[in-house]
């Protein structure tokens, strides 16, 4: 019988090689869970904060469709940011009437991708539904948010989807959440008003602002230009804010930032469509803001409108269409009301949009809502003429040899058109 040898001790069986994409595969969903989590911590914070005004909530729920899933654009909006200052009586008490120091309607364009932003002085002349002309700041005082954004509609015949109002100190407290602000002050600034209790010592050149410094910076106005310079200035520093935020380094800020702003804000916005606006601005390419001031000039009192370049400027800024693109599109009027003169009316509020009215007839028909048939194909300016008529249903058709645009006017238009777009004394 032959032996066999004793096998020896044997290898272990080669270690089978991990691929790297195992690890992927667990990693990838990993960070997702991560990022996801604390994105929904983020929200449901703000959720629990943010306080949302009731006044305008119909205008928010009519304009639902502009904001998708997930955080995103889907058409245009148009936000009235309102900053409110303080009354004090004769003996230094704060009143509960207050007017807004600063008005702004923010245009927020997926389409072009772009932020418009046009401030409105706070001695502009507007007429004020139910009071007359007046300082277009003392539509606050008269009645809140809701009695401004009338205003501003009239003023400019731009809807107002939502607002945001800010106090005396929001501003303040929002720019210490992110460290300060880098600014160039052009000018030393001095200026002290021991009545209010506040006092504004800059001096010129390149610096960070704290929010103190900051809300000096944008409320000094005592200087040729006057309220127009403050204007100028504020455009220059909401810039330089915008720069910082979209900076990576003020990604840790974010939490705080966050916080400060839903304890300092009142607004009609969600949570969710503030979230979605403040995407959309951190996404936009290159210098997303185009900032502009009403144009007008001084009068006595006031800031008077003019009217012609409110009307180019509203027209590109808030619509997308050019003011001879206005000139060129022919207006086909029809009463439909069964109210003599009503189409007329609508016909001279039509012109100073810009438009040519080329036929003003009845129609054998009578409608329960104003009517626009567009056949354009260019949804900008018959949503231009919308927001200058008031509530109205838009119907769009083919093209044909007839008018591009055919206005059906119902009896509702008799309240809606019964003040100007701009005031009197600037037509």
């Amino acid at each position: 019988m032959q032996d066999h040898p004793t096998p020896g001790p044997q290898a272990p069986p080669p270690r089978p090689r991990r691929r790297w994409w195992r690890y992927l595969a667990w990693g990838v969903p990993v960070t997702v869970l991560v990022i996801g989590g604390l994105g929904l911590g983020l929200y449901l914070f703000v959720l629990s904060q943010i306080s949302v005004g009731t006044g305008e909530i119909a205008a928010r729920r009519q304009r639902t469709e502009a904001f998708g899933w997930p955080i995103r654009l889907n058409d245009r909006v148009n936000v009235l940011l309102m900053g409110v200052d303080v009354t004090l009586d004769n003996k230094r008490r704060v009143t509960n009437v207050a007017r807004a120091d600063t008005l702004a309607l923010i245009s927020f364009d997926p389409e072009r991708g772009q932020i418009g932003v046009l401030s409105i002085p706070r001695d502009t002349r507007a007429l004020i539904p139910g009071s007359g002309e007046a300082k277009v700041n003392a539509a606050y005082a008269y009645g809140g948010p809701r009695l401004t954004i009338r205003t501003v509609e009239q003023l400019l015949g731009v809807k107002v989807h939502f607002y945001i109002k800010l106090g005396p100190e929001s501003f303040a407290k929002i720019i210490d959440a992110i460290g300060g602000v880098e600014v160039d002050v052009e000018k030393d600034m001095k200026y002290t008003d021991s009545w209010a209790g506040f006092s504004i010592d800059l001096k010129k050149g390149r610096q960070r602002l704290n929010g103190e410094q900051a809300t000096g910076y944008i409320r000094y106005r005592h200087d040729a230009l006057g309220d127009i310079g403050r204007v100028e200035r504020q455009h220059k520093l909401l810039t330089s804010l915008v720069r910082q935020l979209r900076q990576t380094s003020t990604v840790t800020a974010a939490p705080k930032l966050l916080r400060v702003v839903a304890e300092n804000t009142q607004t009609s916005l969600t949570p969710a469509e503030m979230m979605t606006l403040g995407f959309f601005a951190l996404r936009t390419q290159g210098e997303p803001l185009r900032m502009h001031t009403l144009p007008g000039t001084f009068a006595p009192l006031y800031w008077e409108p003019d009217v012609p370049k409110v009307r180019a400027l509203v027209a590109d800024l808030f619509y997308g269409v050019a003011l001879e693109d206005l000139a060129g599109t022919s207006i086909e009027i029809l009463n439909a009301s069964g109210i003599p003169g009503l189409g007329r009316r609508v016909a001279d509020r039509v012109a100073t949009l810009g438009f040519r009215t080329v036929r003003l007839g009845t129609s054998t028909t009578t409608v329960e809502v104003t009517t626009i048939i567009d056949r354009t194909g260019r949804p900008g300016i018959a949503r231009m003429l919308a927001a200058a008529i008031g509530k109205v249903t838009i119907k769009q058709e083919p093209q044909s040899a007839g008018a591009p645009i055919t206005i059906l006017v119902a009896r509702d238009a008799a309240r809606q058109v019964s003040a100007p777009v701009l005031p009197r004394s600037s037509l």
